[in-house]
């Protein structure tokens, strides 16, 4: 992956290699459930792929961390964010649902941290019937 771009903002931090993940879940409306037969009723609306990944600062550009972490950490209901998708990418809105990264001490007369851990959720699902 290359940079991570939110808001169509593009961040120069590095994704940790082979932190990247994602899952999917189908979502389910009102009218399904189990009929009088027993067989299991679906109401399916569509999919939604959550995103999980792991970021660190590139020491070229540590300005840019310190920004993505501002962004991502702030009180708001979503985001526009673009993630690699089979092999092209997908632009979805999205909440993050948490963050959380460790501090390392002085590097170069800056804080360091390492490890930032941040989980995307759609609001939508990305893809419907």
């Amino acid at each position: 992956m290359q940079n991570i771009v939110v808001d169509g903002v593009e961040y120069r931090v590095r994704v940790v290699y082979e932190s990247l993940s994602r899952s999917f879940s189908i979502v389910e409306g009102p009218n399904g459930g189990t009929a009088i037969t027993a067989r299991t009723i679906r109401d399916i609306i569509g999919t939604k792929y959550d995103y999980e990944m792991r970021v660190e600062p590139d020491l070229r550009y540590p300005e840019d961390y310190d920004a993505f972490y501002e962004v991502i950490s702030a009180p708001v209901e979503s985001h526009m964010v673009e993630m690699p998708y089979g092999s092209g990418a997908m632009k979805f809105e999205a909440m993050i649902v948490s963050g959380e990264d460790t501090y390392r001490g002085i590097l170069v007369n800056r804080n360091a941290w390492q490890g930032l851990r941040v989980q995307f959720k759609p609001i939508l699902p990305q893809r419907t019937r």
